[in-house]
C-alpha cells in the first residue's frame, strides 16, 4: 500500500485542477481564506472518494442501508483508505463526545478488547484467567505436592442480606446440607464444602466438591490448608493462626463455573 494519497485533477465545486499529494499517517491542517476550497478538497473531494469506495465492498444488499456519496469530480485519486468525517455542525452537544463516540467506533473497540484481549491485574500485574474446576483441581493438587499434602477444608462465601439475619441464612443453609461454618467476616460466612486430604481421596470428591462451591458460592471458592495440630478448627469458628489460605495472587479473583 502507497505511504501517501495522491490528487490528480480535482474539480470540485470550486477547486481549479487541483494535483497534491497527502502522506498517511502524519495530521495534516488546511488552511485558506473563505471559499478557497478547504470543505471542497476535504469532505467533498477527499471524504467523498473514501466513503463511496469503503461503501463499495459491502454487498448490494447492505448498501442499500448505507448512506452514498456522489462521485467527486476528480480525474484519480491513490492510495486512499476508508474514511471518517465528523464536521463542524455536528449536533452531539456533550463535552465527553470524542471521535470515537460519534462514529461509533468505540462500541466496535470495546467489543474488541473483551472478546480478544489479555486481561491482567490492576494491582498485581498477573494475567486474569477464566479457571474450571478441572483448572483449579491442578492447581490445588500442585501446591498441596509442594506443602507435604497438609489437610485441607474446601469452602466458599455467602453474603448475608441486609433484609436477612444470620440465622436465617444459616436455616436456608442447613436446608441445603450445609451445617458448618468456618469463619466469618463482617457479613460473609465462610461455608463448608468438605474437608479432606487431597492424597487419600479420588479426583472425582475433589472434583465435585469445587463444583458444589461454585456454584452455591456464585463462581467462588476458597481452599484453606490446616495445620496438625488444629484439625478441629474445620468444624467451625474463625481461621486461626495456625491455618492458612491458598489464595489467587489477583484480588478478589472469582473462578467461574464451567459450562
Amino acid at each position: 500500500m502507497s505511504d501517501r494519497i495522491v490528487i490528480h485533477g480535482a474539480c470540485q465545486n470550486n477547486l481549479k485542477n487541483l494535483s497534491l499529494e497527502l502522506p498517511l499517517n502524519e495530521l495534516i491542517v488546511v488552511t485558506g481564506v473563505s471559499g478557497s476550497g478547504k470543505s471542497s478538497l476535504v469532505f467533498d473531494t477527499l471524504y467523498a472518494e473514501g466513503q463511496r469506495r469503503y461503501v463499495e465492498t459491502f454487498s448490494p444488499y447492505a448498501r442499500q442501508f448505507l448512506d452514498r456519496m456522489d462521485k467527486p469530480r476528480v480525474e484519480r485519486i491513490e492510495g486512499i483508505p476508508p474514511a471518517i468525517a465528523i464536521d463542524q455542525t455536528n449536533p452531539v452537544r456533550t463535552s465527553r463526545s470524542t471521535v470515537g463516540t460519534m462514529t461509533e467506533l468505540a462500541d466496535h473497540l470495546k467489543l474488541l478488547y473483551a472478546r480478544a484481549a489479555q486481561l491482567y491485574c490492576r494491582h498485581c500485574g498477573a494475567r486474569v484467567a477464566r479457571d474450571t474446576p478441572d483448572s483449579i483441581y491442578a492447581a490445588v493438587r500442585e501446591r498441596a505436592e509442594a506443602a507435604g499434602d497438609p489437610r485441607v477444608v474446601i469452602t466458599f462465601p455467602v453474603a448475608v442480606p441486609h433484609n436477612f439475619s444470620e440465622g436465617e441464612v444459616l436455616q436456608l443453609l442447613e436446608r441445603q446440607g450445609y451445617t458448618r461454618v468456618y469463619s466469618k467476616r463482617d457479613k460473609i460466612l465462610d461455608i463448608v464444602q468438605d474437608r479432606l486430604r487431597l492424597s487419600s481421596v479420588e479426583r472425582s470428591r475433589v472434583i465435585e466438591a469445587i463444583e458444589a462451591a461454585l456454584r452455591v458460592g456464585q463462581g467462588r471458592v476458597d481452599v484453606h490448608v490446616v495445620a496438625p495440630d488444629s484439625s478441629g478448627q474445620t468444624d467451625g469458628g474463625s481461621v486461626g493462626p495456625d491455618s492458612s489460605a491458598w489464595s489467587s495472587p489477583t484480588p478478589e479473583k472469582r473462578f467461574a463455573p464451567a459450562r
